[in-house]
């Protein structure tokens, strides 16, 4: 199978990334990413992959993602901690509820994200951005139908772009650069 090598003697298989081993079709196959099938809850518990995550639900409040690679999540994301070396990738948004926590070593791209607190080495990418604290070593860009930030602490070492910035109800919007 796939990722798999044999020794001379055929008698031994051994992985060639490590990952999730997995008997399909009468083979054995290694794969670099650990697929979660539902939400990460109660059934599943909090996870910690040496390879990338694919969790093709959402991640409920109070749980921990932790993986070596990247991090994709299908659904939403809770107040829950999520941290990648590679990138986080929620298809939804997250609502953080001032427990929320993202930790990326590449980008970090969300349909929106409210209520947390995001660090990453490269870019964030969002359509909206309410009342988080943001650190991006890269530039942070909010685009899209909304395009806002409102509220919070958002800074972007290399940029910060979006269509509105503050609002007129004086919640504190700072933004640095």
């Amino acid at each position: 199978g796939r990722n798999i090598s044999i020794s001379e003697d055929g008698l031994h298989l051994f992985s060639d990334v490590t990952g999730h081993v997995s008997l399909t079709g009468g083979k054995v196959f290694v794969s670099d990413v650990y697929e979660v099938q539902a939400d990460v809850d109660t059934s599943t518990g909090d996870i910690n992959y040496a390879g990338s995550v694919h969790i093709h639900g959402s991640v409920r409040g109070g749980f921990v993602v932790t993986s070596r690679g990247d991090i994709v999540v299908d659904g939403s994301v809770e107040d829950a901690m999520l941290q990648a070396g590679g990138d986080i990738i929620v298809q939804c948004g997250i609502q953080g509820m001032q427990r929320g926590l993202l930790e990326a070593k590449g980008n970090v791209t969300a349909s929106f994200l409210e209520n947390l607190r995001v660090y990453c080495d490269g870019n964030v990418y969002s359509n909206s951005i309410l009342n988080c604290e943001i650190s991006a070593k890269g530039k942070v860009i909010v685009s899209g139908s909304k395009g806002v930030i409102y509220g919070g602490d958002v800074t972007g070492m290399l940029g910060v772009e979006s269509a509105s910035i503050g609002n007129s109800s004086n919640v504190s919007t700072i933004v640095r650069i």
